[in-house]
């Protein structure tokens, strides 16, 4: 082969290897981001039928618990996206949650699963990093922002999932609820100039899915002033009942850490009632399990934090500022019932087709 074959050839390399890669603002070369972690295997529960793939233990980060797993409608376009968060105070719970029935049948995951995959609609559920029973440091914001980068993790990746990132919605329970309405009444995380091109991602989502969710976790002001307000609730009375609850939520390990005024800052950075404005998304509130009793006369551990008076605080402040919302709150009473009787299921198709 001649010399100048040799060198078009090699001209020719150069030039397919730099426009497969994307540029940053600096033009520093980044690559694409491949799809080599994608292996489909057979759906934990039966799909009856319905025409997707499931992958499961996908990396969105390199911690132990930073996985998701994923359904995948067959689609020759760009799908919707419903992304799952599961509860347990942050300190228990996995992703196979939505593997099987749950709540004593009330909710039916894997029909709810087969009916969003049947409407063009791919369905994810993730892990995220437990809080430590002793010595934790970091507090709920650990946790909470391994969820927001999974979202925007999913959204780098969208091509490789078939996925529209500009039609997602987040849901989850408890603790998964919580951290979903965080996420989204915080303003955009994206960080258009940073390094990690994942967090270059938005983390703005189309709606909101919260059941037996938390309101806020400024415990002190929120759950005494607004939440448990009927009750007469004084902050000396959750303390009793929920001093090593307290200490894990803020990354501290005494009263004396908690009384800081970092502490002030990091209560107001997790307060979903206030950072709640105009511009969120609708939210779909569901606290409708458990009775309507007070919830720390005799205090039961999940009572305070499912309490229906926590879907109360959220409509009412959705309300004052102009977010839609559809909920539902109270058993033994109900308290209130959205008139359109929307499902879970049929609000993400809503938001997702809006």
């Amino acid at each position: 082969m001649k010399t100048y074959h040799k060198q078009f050839i090699i001209f020719l390399l150069i030039v397919l290897f730099t426009f497969s890669c994307s540029k940053n603002e600096e033009n520093q070369v980044i690559p694409i981001i491949q799809n080599s972690n994608i292996t489909f295997s057979n759906s934990p529960f039966d799909l009856q039928g319905t025409n997707a793939k499931f992958a499961k233990d996908i990396a969105y980060d390199n911690k132990s618990r930073t996985q998701f797993d994923i359904w995948l409608p067959n689609s020759s376009t760009p799908t919707g996206l419903v992304i799952y968060v599961h509860g347990g105070g942050f300190t228990s719970g996995d992703k196979d949650f939505v593997y099987t029935v749950q709540s004593g049948g009330a909710w039916d995951f894997p029909t709810d699963i087969r009916y969003f995959l049947q409407n063009k609609i791919a369905f994810a559920t993730i892990r995220y990093t437990y809080l430590n029973n002793t010595g934790e440091t970091e507090g709920v914001k650990k946790p909470m922002s391994d969820v927001r980068r999974a979202l925007q993790y999913i959204r780098s990746r969208a091509s490789d999932f078939n996925i529209n990132k500009n039609k997602i919605v987040l849901a989850g329970n408890s603790a998964g609820a919580s951290t979903s309405l965080w996420i989204a009444f915080n303003n955009d995380f994206a960080d258009s100039q940073n390094s990690d091109l994942v967090l270059r991602e938005s983390s703005r989502v189309k709606g909101v899915v919260a059941r037996e969710t938390q309101a806020s976790y400024n415990i002190e002001d929120r759950w005494v002033n607004d939440v448990f307000i009927d009750y007469g609730v004084t902050w000396s009375q959750i303390l009793s009942n929920e001093t090593g609850n307290i200490q894990k939520i803020y990354g501290v390990s005494s009263n004396v850490q908690y009384e800081s005024p970092s502490i002030d800052i990091y209560r107001a950075e997790i307060d979903m009632l206030s950072l709640m404005t105009s511009d969120d998304p609708e939210i779909w509130i569901n606290n409708t399990l458990r009775d309507v009793v007070n919830p720390y006369s005799p205090y039961t551990s999940d009572i305070p934090s499912h309490h229906a008076f926590h879907a109360r605080e959220l409509k009412e402040r959705a309300d004052a500022v102009g977010v839609e919302n559809v909920t539902f709150y109270g058993k033994n009473p109900i308290l209130y019932s959205d008139p359109s009787n929307e499902s879970w299921t049929q609000f993400c198709k809503r938001k997702i087709n809006e």
